[in-house]
C-alpha cells in the first residue's frame, strides 16, 4: 500500500514556492530597466517588439514556475522513470496568467488582495498537479475536476485580457491558438489516464486560430470574445475524450454534447 504522505505535497515546500513567485510578481513595482525596440520583418510583415522588464519578469515566472513544479514533483512514487513535463504547463500558465490579470491593478490594496488570491490559487494548482500523478489517490477525482476548471478559466482569462489590452492580431493568434491546443492535450490526458491527443491538439490550434482570426473583426467585447472562444475548445475536448475513449457510442451521443456546448457557449456570447 502506497505510503500516506505521497497522497498530497509538503505544504512546507507548496508555501516556499508560491511565495517565491509572488515576490517576482512584485519587482516590475521597485525594479526598472531601460526599453530595448527590436524591428523585424516576418513574411513581409512588419513587427516591432518591446523588451522591457515586464518582458524579463514574464519569462522569469514561467520558468520559475516550472522549474518548481519539477523540484516540487521530484522523488514522487509515481513518476519513477516517466516524464513529468505535462505536470509543469498548467502551473506555468497559471503563474502567468495571473501575473498578467493582477498587472493590470493599480498597485495598492487591490492589487495585493490580488496578489494574495493569486498566491492561494496557485498553491491549490500545485497541489491538484502532484495529486493526479497517482491514480489510486483518494483526492483524484476533485484534483482532475479542479485542474480541468483551472485550465479553462486561465484560457478565458488569457482571451479576455488579450482582447481588452487590444494585443495586435500577429500576437493574439498564435498566443491564443497555442494556449487552447495545450488546454486540450492537458485535459484529455488526464481523462484519458495517459493518452496524448496530439492530432487533435493540433487540429485545435489550426481550428481556434483561425476562430479567433475572425472574431477580432467582430463588434465583440472582451468577454463575449474569451467565451466565443472557450466553448469550441470545450467541444473538442468532449469530441475527443468520446473519439478516444473506451467505450462505444453512436455517432449522435459523439457530437451531441459537443453541440449542445456551442450552442449554449456561443448563445450566452451573444447576449451579453
Amino acid at each position: 500500500m502506497q505510503d500516506d504522505k505521497y497522497y498530497l505535497p509538503n505544504l512546507d515546500s507548496v508555501s516556499v514556492l508560491a511565495a517565491t513567485i509572488l515576490l517576482a510578481y512584485t519587482m516590475t513595482h521597485f525594479v526598472s530597466l531601460p526599453l530595448t525596440e527590436i524591428e523585424m520583418q516576418v513574411a513581409g510583415v512588419y513587427v516591432p517588439l518591446t523588451i522591457d522588464f515586464s518582458t524579463i519578469i514574464a519569462i522569469l515566472i514561467t520558468g520559475l514556475t516550472a522549474t518548481g513544479a519539477a523540484w516540487l514533483l521530484h522523488g514522487h512514487p509515481g513518476l519513477e522513470g516517466k516524464i513529468s513535463v505535462q505536470h509543469w504547463l498548467l502551473p506555468s500558465l497559471t503563474a502567468l496568467v495571473l501575473w498578467l490579470a493582477i498587472e493590470q491593478l493599480p498597485f495598492g490594496g487591490q492589487w495585493w488582495v490580488a496578489a494574495s488570491i493569486s498566491g492561494i490559487t496557485l498553491m491549490l494548482v500545485l497541489m491538484a498537479e502532484y495529486i493526479v500523478v497517482n491514480y489510486n489517490n483518494p483526492y483524484y477525482i476533485p484534483a482532475s475536476i479542479g485542474v480541468t476548471a483551472i485550465s479553462l478559466a486561465l484560457y478565458l482569462i488569457l482571451a479576455i485580457a488579450l482582447h481588452s489590452a487590444e494585443v495586435r492580431l500577429f500576437f493574439r493568434v498564435p498566443a491564443l491558438s497555442i494556449a487552447a491546443g495545450l488546454v486540450l492535450l492537458r485535459v484529455i490526458h488526464l481523462r484519458t489516464h495517459g493518452t496524448w491527443a496530439f492530432r487533435q491538439a493540433l487540429l485545435t490550434v489550426l481550428l481556434i486560430g483561425e476562430l479567433a482570426a475572425g472574431l477580432h473583426y467582430w463588434p465583440l467585447n472582451s468577454i463575449s470574445f474569451g467565451i466565443a472562444l472557450l466553448g469550441p475548445i470545450y467541444a473538442l475536448i468532449e469530441l475527443s475524450e468520446n473519439l478516444l475513449g473506451s467505450q462505444s457510442k453512436t455517432p449522435l451521443q459523439v457530437i451531441l454534447g459537443p453541440v449542445l456546448v456551442l450552442v449554449i457557449t456561443w448563445g450566452l456570447a451573444a447576449l451579453l
